[in-house]
């Protein structure tokens, strides 16, 4: 019986490679040392004596087929194609990789952030929202501001301009901040001291007529010198208030770990060389300032005012990366993480900041040359789907937010994209991060907007220094309830009764000094001598509380006189009302009537 040869299989299938069939035939004749040739006929029948099967040592052919198979698969991938695979390869030639590497070596040190002993140095004086107040609007930026309005008054009107003082533009800044805390800062001024519906508080700190003499005259530089001044700086008029402000946030407050960079608009319609068009902001038309906050407490840290293209220069390039730059320049070398939106993004802007040890989260434009092709797509991924690539530096996530719109956000802080199980919608982790710290400078803003002292203007000089008012109340609170945790207008989360306290503080001083002028009308020395009376109680009544002054307010106190910044006077219980036989039976001091003539001067007992 013939043995069927195990070969015929192999020349039998079609489009089987000549090479596989001739040598396991070499191998046999080797072995054998037969001497004819291989019969090259056409048959496929052949006798099992001529051709014997391999011997075991040899390797079967199915065997040599299946690894020769291999190194063709191999040889066919080329290394081009195996990157293609792996890698990403965008317009600028940055090459992200699909999948993350482990790193062969340590990994690099960032995000490492020292917190200093004390977040608000030099604030051991403060007891009372004037005093951190005055701890950004400083008296030097109110002794300029009394030189060059009396510069200016004095020029304008030579022979009846009346000098003005500190006390005075401190007191038309709190009568500001009042308005714009009662939300009537936009009535006309006719309305806010009018005798019947105005407001009594502000008719008692100060007239009609000199609030409109130093609203019209107030001036921040010296008027002589700011054409030559104006001709390299068009922010001028307002340079020296503006820098000092800058100085007095940045000295009085360290930052923490989280940063935000963002955009703010002054509302301004007026006459402007640099006023700018935003319709993504509700008021459209002002002046843009370029912000650096504290993410934790939208404490503002820095700001640059947007003042266009200067003159004689070309078209500026990445400004949005030179400004987060300059920016961020206070905080190098500190360990931060700086999140910005895509205006200021750029990958040179990732790897500048990584390198002088902030890192930075963003979002992206999807015009970048430095992104992947499928990063560019809006519809490239099902909803609430991610995508990550990986670079040397940075993480990139593609998150599909929404069915026609994609979200990229780039990140020098993440290493690895890591989706938590449970995540609302999906989203990554640097989603997640960028959502948390994104909103300061926009926080920031509204709360500038909530209680604004801006009054109807047309200089843009006067909008700033109401900004600079509204951001400092801001600051001030910010440091209050850092310095104060417990005390109720900490825990109110209002703040407004923090800016009505402040204001009537500011107030108080011009007040007491108007009741020692003769020629008051008696309503006007009642109404000033009641309102600055209620103020002295509400400021002996609203002292920072402390733990320890809680603790040492176990016993009550006989008097409110004496008390400390850091204690709290419990109220004294209030007598009950007398009935009229008792009043009539006490004996009362005579004193002047408050009804007849001054100049009669009746003395009565009884009183209203």
């Amino acid at each position: 019986m013939e043995r069927p040869n195990i070969f015929d299989a192999l020349v039998t299938v079609e489009g089987y490679p000549e090479e596989l069939y001739e040598e396991p035939v070499e191998t046999i004749q080797a072995v054998e040392g037969a001497a004819a040739d291989v019969p090259d006929s056409g048959d496929d029948e052949t006798s099992d004596e001529e051709f014997l099967p391999p011997s075991s040592d040899d390797e079967s052919p199915d065997e040599v087929s299946t690894e020769e198979e291999l190194e063709g698969d191999e040889e066919e991938c080329s290394p081009s194609e195996l990157e293609d695979l792996t890698t990403y390869t965008t317009k600028d030639g940055t090459k992200w990789r699909k999948a993350p590497v482990l790193p062969s070596t340590k990994t690099k040190s960032k995000n490492i952030f020292k917190p200093p002993p004390t977040q608000i140095p030099g604030t051991h004086h403060v007891h009372k929202p004037y005093d951190s107040f005055k701890l950004f609007v400083s008296d030097k930026m109110i002794t300029d501001t009394v030189r060059y309005t009396n510069m200016f008054g004095s020029s304008k009107w030579p022979n009846m301009w009346v000098a003005c003082d500190s006390v005075e533009i401190e007191a038309l800044f709190g009568l500001m901040l009042f308005l714009g805390v009662r939300k009537q800062n936009m009535l006309s001024t006719s309305e806010v001291w009018d005798p019947i519906d105005g407001i009594s508080l502000v008719r008692a700190c100060m007239s009609i007529n000199r609030f409109k003499t130093l609203m019209s005259c107030l001036r921040f530089d010296d008027k002589s010198t700011r054409s030559a001044r104006r001709g390299k700086d068009a922010f001028a008029p307002f340079r020296d208030m503006w820098d000092q402000f800058n100085n007095n946030l940045s000295k009085h407050y360290i930052a923490g770990p989280l940063l935000t960079i963002d955009e703010q608009l002054v509302p301004f319609r007026g006459r402007c060389n640099f006023l700018q068009y935003l319709p993504s902001k509700p008021d459209r038309y002002g002046i843009k300032i370029f912000w650096i906050a504290d993410s934790s407490n939208c404490f503002p840290l820095l700001g640059i005012p947007y003042l266009g293209r200067p003159i004689g220069q070309d078209r500026q390039v990445n400004l949005g990366r030179n400004t987060a730059l300059q920016l961020a320049q206070p905080f190098l070398k500190s360990g931060r993480n700086v999140t910005c939106d895509n205006y200021f993004t750029d990958f040179s802007l990732a790897e500048g900041c990584l390198k002088n040890g902030l890192t930075v989260v963003s979002t992206v434009r999807t015009n970048k040359r430095f992104l992947p092709e499928p990063f560019k797509s809006k519809k490239g991924l099902p909803l609430h789907g991610n995508e990550f690539a990986y670079g040397t530096t940075a993480t990139l996530v593609n998150y599909q937010g929404k069915r026609n719109k994609n979200t990229v956000v780039l990140s020098s802080m993440h290493e690895k994209g890591v989706v938590e199980a449970g995540a609302p919608k999906n989203k990554p982790e640097i989603i997640l991060f960028y959502n948390s710290t994104k909103g300061a400078v926009d926080a920031l803003d509204k709360m500038a907007h909530t209680y604004t002292s801006k009054r109807v203007t047309k200089r843009w000089p006067m909008v700033m220094i109401s900004n600079v008012l509204d951001l400092a109340t801001v600051a001030a609170r910010c440091m209050w309830a850092i310095k104060f945790t417990d005390d109720s207008l900490t825990k109110k989360n209002d703040r407004s009764a923090f800016i009505q306290s402040l204001s009537k503080d500011m107030m108080l001083p011009l007040m007491r000094r108007r009741l020692v002028h003769r020629n008051l009308s008696r309503d006007l020395s009642l109404l000033i001598q009641s309102s600055s009376t209620r103020i002295e109680q509400s400021q002996s009544l609203g002292q920072p509380t402390s733990r320890a002054g809680k603790a040492r307010q176990a016993e009550p106190r006989p008097s409110t006189s004496g008390t400390t910044s850091g204690s709290l006077p419990r109220r004294q219980a209030e007598p009950e009302p007398s009935t009229s036989a008792e009043t009539t039976s006490k004996s009362h001091k005579r004193a002047r009537c408050l009804m007849c003539f001054w100049k009669v001067d009746r003395k009565v007992k009884q009183r209203c």
